[in-house]
Parts: structure tokens; sequence; C-alpha cells
């Protein structure tokens, strides 16, 4: 019996040697839908059986994110001071109720249902522990949100990093 799932590669490298000298194209070219683009990640939580579903966001949503944490710069005519209220946790929150589109969650035992009331109770409610293990995944899917970041703001995340990995370890170790 003849395998007919795999092509034979002799046979195939004939074929649109053939074609090529017939002038027949050996492969087609297919354009992109952009207007459908719809990309979900799903990040486990550290009990390895609950799970949240986040997308890439499109640009509709990048607009709604940016809209969302945009705040206004107040100056002051008589000094030329400015003020700008920095709020980076409502930055995150936006994010993730952007990203955020489904999960395998539970409280006291029931299945929760994916909802914006739900979403912005477990974002309220979530140990930070959690919520910083989505917010890592959903920047590394949306690349845009590092692209503004500079190499020093990326060392000093890093640093932080390191300090919070000493200390870990001190605790670790019963020191």
């Amino acid at each position: 019996m003849t395998d007919t799932t795999t092509p034979d590669p002799a046979a195939v490298a004939a074929a649109e040697a053939d074609m090529r000298a017939q002038g027949i194209p050996t492969h087609e070219h297919v354009q992109a839908d952009y207007f459908g683009f719809e990309e979900v990640s799903r990040v486990t939580l550290p009990d390895g059986v609950s799970y949240v579903e986040h997308r890439t966001l499109t640009e509709g949503q990048r607009r709604k994110y940016l809209n969302g944490i945009n705040r206004d710069v107040v100056i002051q005519k008589a000094t030329g001071d400015a003020r700008v209220a920095m709020r980076p946790g409502d930055e995150r929150y936006s994010l993730l109720k952007v990203a955020l589109c489904g999960w395998n969650l539970q409280q006291n035992g029931q299945p929760v249902l994916f909802n914006d009331r739900n979403l912005e109770k477990f974002l309220e409610s979530a140990p930070p522990k959690v919520i910083d293990v989505i917010d890592k995944e959903v920047r590394k899917a949306n690349a845009w949100l590092i692209e503004d970041m500079s190499v020093e703001d990326i060392d000093k995340e890093i640093a932080t990093l390191q300090e919070l990995r000493e200390t870990k370890l001190e605790e670790d170790s019963g020191n």
C-alpha cells in the first residue's frame, strides 16, 4: 500500500518545474483580511486549573484603552507650573478591563460568569500577585505597550525584580 498522505518530494519538484516551464505560478498569494483580527491567549493561574483569557488589542480597543488613561495637563498661567494627575493603578485596571475577554473562575465552588460586573469585582478583589501574572502576559501580547519604555525604564524594572528576588530568597531561607 502506498502512503498518499505525504507527497513524494521528487514528484512535487518535477510538477513545480513543469508548471514553471509552462508559465504557471507554483504558489498563490492570498490577500490578508485585516478586518477579522482576533487573537485570544490564555493565562493559567497559580492553581493550575483556573485561567483567564485575554486578547491582543485591535486598534479600536487600543484607542478605548488609551482614551481611558488619558490625563489632562493643567498649566497655571501665572507661575508656568504644570500638573498632571498620575494614576498607575488606573492604567493597569483600564488595560485589563479592555484586554480580558473570558475565564474559567469559581467563587465559593460555583462557576463565575464572565461579564463586566464580575470582571470589575475580580479586578478589585483578586490578589495582586495574580493580577501581576495576568498583566505581564497581556503586555507581552501587546508589544506596543512597551515601545514607549526607555532602556532606563527597563533597567529600573530589572532592578525592582532583582530586589524582589532577593527578598523572596531571604523569605524562603527563613532569614
